[in-house]
């Protein structure tokens, strides 16, 4: 979904990181970096671990917080955004809203949204506007990109 360039070169934010996946993967496929965002101390000491295991270590970051807090510290901006939250998180809107604020959304960023296919997010986020919704059984996946994005950037 990312086009022929795939992840290289691009800068990861992974919020609601899990077991890191998503970010590892785009670091393994030339990612330049990458910051995960978790709230569980444990799945931060094993995303760390999978970073060591990958000679990830250099190009990856663990922040440990809830994503609404968390997302106010970062000082980069990201070009690639995932966020995975559990299903009966459906905070999506104030967490763009602080990512947003916070300078996070690079010129050309996308940012993929997974949720239940139950839950109906919007037609832009602050910063964002959908641009692809896919169904994968229970699970939905909703893209949305800046607007220099649709319009392939300068």
């Amino acid at each position: 979904m990312l086009g022929p360039a795939g992840a290289s070169g691009l800068r990861v934010l992974d919020i609601y990181a899990g077991t890191g996946a998503l970010g590892i993967e785009a670091l393994q496929r030339g990612a330049e970096s990458a910051v995960f965002i978790e709230q569980n101390s444990r799945r931060c000491e094993d995303i760390k671990k999978a970073l060591g295991r990958h000679r990830l270590t250099m190009q990856g970051s663990v922040q440990r917080g809830s994503a609404l807090n968390a997302v106010g510290r970062l000082k980069s901006e990201f070009d690639l955004i995932f966020a995975d939250p559990p299903y009966h998180l459906v905070e999506f809107e104030a967490l763009f809203e602080r990512v947003s604020e916070a300078g996070l959304i690079a010129e050309n960023a996308i940012a993929f949204l997974e949720h239940s296919k139950m839950t109906q997010l919007p037609g832009s986020l602050p910063g964002l506007t959908l641009s692809t919704h896919r169904l994968y059984g229970d699970t939905a996946v909703s893209v949305y990109t800046t607007a220099a994005h649709q319009s392939g950037g300068e």
